[in-house]
């Protein structure tokens, strides 16, 4: 198993991404700290995982949370190996003009300040234990517009992939890996405006030269490979998996 021995932190674990990762890194050997503002949805999944899992509320907006949290994940477990930061707020339909200033700065402080917050607690861990892994999770919207009405969403995800490169520049020679992954269209309960039938699943898979939208799964297996030893000389990378619609 790629993750035998490893603890990690999946952020936004109680469904969508952040479920099917935490699934994914216990199937591989790793006990996992799920990290949500869900409680019900957090607890379910972790129930399911049996003692290779663990629940705790974190509002990722709260420092306090995530210290509490992340502290709290390594002292259960022993340490800390991996951190994927997945948990991410969306609203579509305001644009720039039209926007509440109180929306943008909720999706900053979810997506980008939230990410900076576990980092910072967790990477004393992450040296304890002689290096690690974080993976941050980005969009195709940080490379790309739509006129959908989420500039913010958008902003945050584009900053996540810069804080992604520092990480990886400052924290090198400790043995931390910083990584990024950028996901396409993948249907989730953040995207069912779009992607919750299947009509709107087909008009998406029309821009995408893979001709589909993605699935959970294809994100989970790029979240193994990146919190694994087999990705071991890779930092600073940002791993596009899209069925190539960036590129389109």
């Amino acid at each position: 198993m790629r993750l035998a021995g490893k603890v990690a932190i999946v952020t936004g674990a109680g469904r969508g991404q952040g479920e099917a990762v935490a699934r994914a890194f216990v199937a591989e050997g790793a006990r996992v700290a799920l990290l949500d503002v869900l409680d019900d949805p957090g607890r379910r999944v972790a129930a399911g995982l049996g003692d290779a899992a663990r629940y705790f509320h974190c509002d990722l907006a709260r420092e306090d949370d995530v210290r509490a949290a992340v502290d709290g994940a390594a002292a259960h477990f022993g340490g800390l190996d991996v951190l994927y930061n997945n948990a991410a707020v969306i609203t579509y339909g305001n644009r720039v003009a039209d926007m509440p200033v109180e929306q943008w700065d909720r999706t900053l402080a979810v997506n980008l300040r939230g990410p900076f917050l576990c980092a910072k607690y967790a990477l004393p861990h992450l040296i304890a234990r002689g290096g690690g892994a974080i993976v941050n999770v980005s969009s195709h919207g940080a490379f790309q517009a739509a006129p959908v009405g989420i500039a913010d969403y958008g902003a945050s995800k584009g900053a996540l992939v810069t804080l992604t490169y520092y990480l990886a520049v400052e924290y090198g020679s400790a043995k931390v890996r910083a990584n990024c992954i950028a996901p396409g269209p993948v249907p989730t309960e953040l995207n069912a405006p779009f992607l919750g039938s299947e009509e709107g699943r087909q008009a998406t898979a029309a821009w995408i030269p893979l001709g589909t939208v993605g699935d959970v799964t294809d994100i989970a297996r790029a979240a193994v490979f990146l919190a694994s030893d087999e990705a071991r000389w890779i930092t600073g990378a940002v791993l596009r998996v899209d069925g190539g619609i960036v590129v389109q």
